[in-house]
């Protein structure tokens, strides 16, 4: 009888499949083989709680195969149970390390719910198993490029144009990971072989749109979304999302919350995708409904946690944002060794603040200046913390005890990684802008003490709003953000730090506001090639434009910079003033620091 189940599943018969299956059950109730090809059956039919009861069962009666925990990670992320499909996985895992695909399946899990660190093990550990898989490599690149591991996701990118030949799901990828780079020559070039391998493709088509909305070509996109059958079902949720980004992009604001809206009343679609209620909340606020933009963020991090409860991210991870700075006193500071250290000119222009406080809108107006060149976030002053560490170094509390060439060898990774790993131009003064910098600031001062600092303000509970109106993918500052009151404290925290440090090294620093930027974006311009000792050049004032010729942009606020400067998130925060009423202890020490009006 199992042998007539098993044909009837493999010629589609499913109905008849699970009629065979439960008669066998019915008279053996524990009866491996027909409970597996039952709950296949049923997985088939789309009845997807039924199907995972009897793969939890067969977990609890067999749980030493391997294969039954692989079935039911499989059935729990198609159903969006992260949490569930991930202890599965592991298990999978545990039980048969050289389990191709349940390293690669437990990979792509937490590729997904921004667990980065632990997906780019599990997929590196998977694609050593199968080294020819192009489709793997190109995710294992992805996955370390998210963990800022730039040497080893050009490792295997290297070559990219013949491993990935003839594979549009590839190139789809290894497009996504040089696009991170900021080669947008090569970007176009995989999307090129991507769409010339599978021509009229949907998969490749939508990808290759979706890249063109990321970049801020919304003519292109629409134009090659048009081409896409509107009904196409393997892409319809792509589809979907790609329409409504475009459609709130266009000011057609009612046409994206529908498409969002009727998105989220899919169970299986929210739980993979939290993103789509912060998008929802985000058209909410441009229709200026703060409860209702409130009531999306809440369930889009309820969600979000949810995700992320699958893993914990390492304690140092949440020290940066709240625990309190180790402090390094006038006396320590004082009693740091005076070596030769690189001239401003020689040194980068940093520029630094709190995510959200305006700093991509302030990195393109500097990248306007025709001796300037920036290099969109990057991580390289925070890997120097591993450099020390690898060399017998604690940070901070070994700065002092840095000679002139261990400081000379740190200086030379960091400008190692700025020529082998972003855009910057030779010849031009670097920009380095990247917020949370601000934490790593005794490290900074301690290798480029005559840098130009430049610390981007913007109204404290503007900032929080701001913060938490976005989702981010890294898991400990996205729990840092998961309430309006952490958010703060996070906040709190970092400019306490801050101040700390400000107070007792000497900087070369130059405090800007947002707010006087898109005021008077002149003035604001000459001020800054004031502090830096350049001539004022008329580029930094189109902002937009500048914005546009940049292409990719890192950064969550990539589509709001290639917009004409505006006003509109400048006291943003009086319309949920009651939500951040519980931050007001946090925000007030620095609302009157940074000179903005009286506290909530």
């Amino acid at each position: 009888m199992l042998q007539n189940a098993f044909h009837a599943l493999q010629t589609g018969d499913l109905v008849q499949a699970e009629q065979i299956c439960r008669q066998i059950v019915a008279q053996h109730p524990d009866d491996e083989g027909a409970l597996t090809l039952l709950a296949m059956s049923l997985d088939a039919q789309t009845r997807l709680s039924e199907a995972a009861t009897l793969f939890e069962r067969l977990t609890g009666l067999y749980p030493d195969r391997t294969e039954h925990w692989l079935n039911l990670g499989y059935l729990e992320r198609s159903r969006g149970n992260v949490a569930a499909a991930r202890r599965s996985l592991e298990q999978a895992v545990t039980l048969d390390p050289s389990r191709n695909e349940a390293l690669r399946e437990l990979g792509l899990i937490e590729y997904g719910a921004g667990l980065n660190h632990s997906a780019a093990v599990h997929l590196s550990a998977a694609l050593a198993l199968q080294p020819d898989d192009p489709i793997l490599r190109a995710q294992t690149a992805r996955a370390f490029q998210l963990t800022d591991q730039a040497d080893e996701t050009a490792r295997l990118l290297q070559g990219w144009e013949q491993w990935a030949q003839g594979n549009p799901d590839a190139l789809a990828d290894v497009a996504w990971a040089v696009m991170e780079s900021g080669d947008m020559q090569a970007t176009d070039r995989a999307l090129e072989l991507a769409e010339r391998s599978a021509p009229g493709n949907a998969s490749v088509l939508t990808k290759r749109a979706a890249f063109l909305e990321r970049t801020n070509r919304l003519d292109e996109a629409r134009a090659l979304l048009a081409r896409i059958p509107p009904r196409n079902d393997e892409m319809r949720e792509e589809l979907d999302i790609l329409r409504a980004r475009l459609a709130g992009r266009s000011d057609s604001v009612d046409e994206a919350y529908a498409i969002y809206e009727a998105l989220v009343r899919n169970e299986q679609v929210v739980l993979r995708r939290p993103e789509l209620f912060f998008a929802l909340a985000q058209i909410s606020d441009r229709r200026q409904d703060a409860a209702q933009a409130m009531l999306w963020l809440q369930q889009g991090h309820a969600v979000q946690m949810q995700q992320l409860r699958a893993s914990t991210p390492p304690r140092s991870e949440l020290d940066a944002m709240l625990m309190p700075p180790v402090e390094i006193s006038a006396a320590e500071y004082a009693a740091w060794p005076s070596g030769a250290a690189p001239s401003a000119e020689e040194s980068p222009i940093f520029v630094l603040g709190f995510p959200r406080s305006g700093t991509t809108l302030l990195e393109t107006m500097l990248d306007a200046h025709p001796q300037l060149s920036c290099m969109d976030e990057r991580s390289f002053i925070h890997d120097l913390v591993q450099q020390m560490r690898e060399r017998g170094f604690e940070y901070p509390r070994d700065l002092g005890k840095l000679d002139e060439a261990t400081c000379d060898a740190l200086r030379a990774h960091y400008w190692k990684q700025v020529r082998e790993h972003s855009q910057a131009e030779p010849g031009k003064r670097l920009v380095d802008k990247n917020p949370l910098n601000m934490m790593r600031l005794p490290l900074i001062h301690r290798l480029f003490p005559h840098a130009k600092i430049i610390l981007a303000l913007r109204d404290p509970r503007d900032v929080v709003l701001s913060n938490y109106m976005q989702i981010f993918r890294t898991p400990a500052y996205a729990r840092m953000c998961e309430h309006l009151e952490s958010t703060a404290q996070g906040y709190a925290t970092a400019f306490a730090a801050w101040n700390a440090f400000a107070g007792v090294f000497a900087l070369d620093l130059l405090q800007t506001r947002h707010e006087d930027l898109v005021g008077d974006i002149e003035a604001f311009s000459h001020r800054l090639c004031a502090f830096l000792g350049l001539e004022w050049s008329g580029a930094m004032v189109a902002l937009h434009e500048q914005a546009a010729k940049r292409g990719y942009i890192r950064t969550p606020s990539y589509h709001q910079v290639v917009e004409p400067v505006n006003r509109k998130g400048v006291g943003r925060w009086q319309r949920y003033a009651q939500w951040l009423e519980p931050t007001q202890a946090a925000l007030a020490p620095y609302v009157h620091q940074f000179g903005y009006a009286e506290a909530i």
